[in-house]
């Protein structure tokens, strides 16, 4: 058996690549998995066909950190397959499992949003491919097509608030 480096991608020599590189029949595939994400579920066809031009896909190892609670926040990942398994790392150095995030699932959106460091760490629970959307894309989105800008901005928005809505119910006790 031939062992790889960490990082290393057999079926590609670099680290990020471009969905709209890939076949017609693929390109359809990306755009029914990507209309399922509640973040992309508003989006029309020709919105969707846009925003794979910003999407980047990041292969990881089981057990390869995608990042660590404190690191900054850069953009959100979406598990394309796979899963990841979040943790939070207390103040002993040890690490308490939150959940783990499957197909379709994502995380890291509030970094879309705001400045602040990763509030939880990581970790590839097997072999996965995250799709990720980094800030830096987003804005350059808002400059070439306002309007997907903000309907994606309006709708992270939305789901982040029914986040904390749920938080504070839970918190408090209320179902």
């Amino acid at each position: 058996m031939q062992h790889y480096p960490v990082g290393y991608i057999m079926e590609k020599n670099y680290f990020w690549s471009n969905p709209l590189k890939k076949s017609g029949h693929e390109n359809e595939n990306y755009f029914f998995f990507l209309s399922s994400v509640p973040i992309f579920d508003s989006l029309t066809r020709r919105q969707i066909d846009k925003l794979q031009r910003i999407i980047h896909i990041r292969n990881f190892s089981k057990d390869e950190i995608v990042f660590r609670q404190g690191d900054p926040g850069v953009g959100l990942y979406i598990v394309k397959d796979g899963s990841v398994d979040v943790y939070n790392e207390l103040n002993d150095m040890t690490c308490h499992k939150i959940t783990t995030l499957n197909h379709g699932d994502f995380f890291g959106e509030t970094s879309l949003l705001n400045e602040t460091p990763r509030s939880a760490t990581i970790i590839s629970a097997e072999q996965s491919v995250l799709w990720g959307l980094f800030k830096p894309d987003l804005l350059n989105l808002f400059d070439s097509d306002p309007k997907l800008g903000l309907r994606l901005i309006f709708r992270l928005s939305q789901i982040v608030a029914e986040r904390l809505r749920l938080l504070n119910n839970s918190l408090c006790g209320i179902q």
